[in-house]
């Protein structure tokens, strides 16, 4: 009976330091899964800002080179001398010396953009009044064929500096617009890849987990980026 008893004792031990030993083993596998897949979300979100960073600095790029289409690289350039005494009105509000001296540059460099742009309008006019001139001058009963030639040719070429700008923007459009697609579907496929593989670790080692997505902005797109989030441990 003692010898019996000392067996059954004995298993039992056993039994119960190889359970201890097995919950002990899946805490450790948790605890692995759970400091990898934080591993990775902070990894996922290092790569979304870095991607974010880069998309909003092509359309601050983009946005200036639009306006320097639209409104002329003087224009822009003033606008910008414009912008920066702004700033140090601002600061230097209580000096009334410095005040109106920084007052008096900011009406100057309005002059100098109303200069500009009239330069510009007066150039578009001149380019219309052109045309018009020469379209009167092709519709005229007087005019050979050999002439109308010459005054269409005339016509289209005037007529291409005025889309001449449409055009550069449309070029700036679309290059901007890939180059967004390009940051976007890189981080996209990088993040998504690394959530999938960190989500079949994980499972591997008893943690059930799932992409949570979230919208992210870059530039003036939003997408649904994937995070990672625990939903159980078997």
């Amino acid at each position: 009976m003692k010898k019996l008893f000392s067996t059954l004792v004995v298993a039992a031990m056993f039994l119960g330091l190889g359970s201890n030993a097995f919950a002990a083993e899946e805490d450790n596998d948790v605890e692995r899964a759970m400091e990898m897949i934080e591993k990775t979300n902070v990894e996922i979100e290092e790569k979304v800002l870095k991607a974010v960073e880069k998309a909003d600095n092509l359309q601050q790029d983009y946005l200036t080179e639009i306006r320097q289409v639209e409104e002329g690289k003087e224009v822009v350039k003033l606008k910008e001398e414009k912008e920066k005494a702004l700033i140090e009105l601002e600061i230097n509000r209580h000096d009334q010396k410095k005040f109106e001296k920084i007052l008096e540059k900011i009406e100057k460099v309005d002059a100098k953009i109303d200069e500009e742009k009239d330069k510009i309008d007066s150039k578009i006019t001149e380019i219309e009044q052109e045309i018009d001139e020469l379209e009167t001058e092709l519709f005229s009963p007087d005019v050979s064929d050999k002439e109308k030639e010459k005054l269409n040719k005339k016509i289209v070429k005037l007529g291409e500096k005025l889309t001449k700008k449409a055009e550069k923007a449309e070029e700036k459009t679309n290059k901007y617009t890939e180059g967004l697609e390009k940051v976007i579907e890189k981080v996209y496929d990088e993040t998504l890849k690394m959530s999938n593989e960190t989500i079949e670790k994980a499972a591997e080692l008893g943690v059930q987990a799932e992409c949570s997505w979230k919208l992210v902005r870059f530039a003036d797109k939003w997408v649904w980026i994937d995070p990672i989030r625990v939903v159980g441990c078997n």
